[in-house]
């Protein structure tokens, strides 16, 4: 993971880009802490010596047959120190742990300075917008038979939903699409476990601030009350994204440069509790605590990183255009780019119901934030470094059939089954007779 070293060797770097995050994390205290736990080792390490020395001195005076009373004395109290020194230095390390392993990444210079939405830069639109009066997807698929939110509800809660009918080849479709398209580009089709053990889930997220969004399995036997479930050492959590699967799959493992960079396409359903969500974008499924994904991911050696991110973006726009579906880019502000991101775009489809942009995808990169965390390296002519990781949404399947539906609804309510989906669907509309 991130050491106290790494912080020390980079911390001009550090401390300006949490100024630029606006962030209140506490580097100084990590800094005195990790100074405290150096000296107080230093000592530790000097009484260890002089204990050592007064044990064969305390052995040669009674070999002798001399007086030991006082050099035992001395050794008593330099046990006594050491113990008081050896008691304290594990409070250190777990706050310096917990503070390193939640320290934000280093935000990229081309980020802008701000906070959300006023400080996020529109990069780019394409696509004609067409305005028109229509009813939310939500109304259109209920109408024709498609969406049941209210019996979901009854039998998981709120922000679930069935899906019927041709929703669900719909929705097939869609996910296929993307893997066929994303496979023809070089990347490996993968369907990921659905669940991360914690220590690994710390490595590609920053849990201080985002655990309460994940839903969060633990299995023990003899686990009979919520205080002992909660300390359970193997505890499982509940993917938000096949891109959290994807970063822990290589942990501890050292790759040859020439065997980077690695490309995959995972797909996955995923899981988040939407917590402090309550009451935003509450109907339909544009914001649901179970939904389908596609997920781009790429390994790469650091010089690379910059190259990669172009071509994950690319490939998202090459989707939406394919799709037909307007969209624009948008760069995230500082007080908008994600703890263990350096830069993000996010694409945003144009959703005719709502008459606004909505998001549905991100492009994004951990530079090495990920990689330090989770010891992922590649050698590079006998010298180790640690990859860059980066992720973009390829289709985030579930968000995606609400744009369509918006996009492609017609007027007698019938939806136009998009071009490059007809071959999946078998059929070019919906809903007609």
């Amino acid at each position: 993971m991130i050491t106290t070293k790494y912080v020390r060797d980079n911390i001009a770097v550090i401390k300006a880009s949490l100024k630029k995050r606006m962030s209140k994390y506490p580097i100084d205290r990590l800094l005195s802490l990790d100074t405290e736990w150096r000296a107080q080792k230093t000592n530790l390490q000097k009484l260890q010596t002089e204990r050592n020395k007064a044990s064969l001195e305390v052995a040669r005076l009674k070999k002798a047959g001399e007086d030991t009373k006082d050099k035992i004395a001395k050794l008593s109290k330099l046990k006594k120190n050491i113990e008081q020194i050896e008691s304290v230095l594990p409070s250190y390390e777990r706050e310096m742990n917990e503070l390193l392993w939640n320290i934000p990444n280093e935000l990229d210079s081309s980020v802008p300075v701000g906070n959300p939405p006023e400080g996020n830069k529109i990069l780019k639109k394409w696509g004609r917008i067409v305005e028109k009066d229509i009813l939310s997807h939500e109304e259109i698929l209920e109408r024709l038979k498609l969406l049941d939110m209210e019996r979901a509800a009854k039998v998981a809660g709120s922000r679930f939903y069935y899906l019927k009918g041709d929703l669900v080849l719909l929705e097939q479709s869609l996910g296929r699409y993307a893997l066929d398209f994303f496979a023809e580009r070089g990347y490996t089709p993968v369907l990921p476990p659905f669940m991360l053990r914690k220590r690994y889930y710390m490595g590609v997220a920053p849990l201080a601030t985002f655990e309460d969004a994940l839903y969060r399995i633990v299995e023990s036997k003899e686990a009979s009350s919520i205080s002992a479930i909660e300390h359970v050492e193997d505890e499982l959590f509940m993917i938000a994204t096949a891109e959290h699967s994807l970063a822990a799959m290589h942990a501890e493992e050292i790759f040859s440069a020439k065997d980077l960079p690695l490309k995959y396409a995972g797909i996955s359903s995923c899981f988040r509790r939407e917590a402090g969500a309550h009451g935003k974008d509450q109907k339909g499924i544009f914001r649901v605590h179970q939904f389908e994904k596609v997920e781009q991911f790429i390994y790469c050696k650091q010089e690379d990183e910059g190259k990669y991110f172009d071509e994950l973006l690319k490939n998202s726009e090459d989707i939406w255009q394919a799709l037909k579906i307007p969209y624009q880019l948008v760069l995230l502000c500082s007080g908008d780019t994600g703890y263990q991101m350096s830069k993000t775009i996010d694409v945003e489809g144009w959703f005719p119901g709502q008459k606004a942009y909505r998001e549905l995808g991100s492009c994004s990169t951990a530079t090495e934030w990920q990689s330090l965390r989770l010891d992922i390296k590649y050698d590079d002519r006998g010298k180790r470094k640690y990859v860059c990781t980066l992720n973009n949404t390829g289709i985030a399947i579930t968000r995606t059939l609400a744009c369509i539906v918006e996009n492609y609804v017609n007027s007698d309510g019938t939806i136009t089954v998009p071009d490059v989906l007809v071959p999946y669907m078998g059929k070019k509309l919906i809903g007609g007779t």
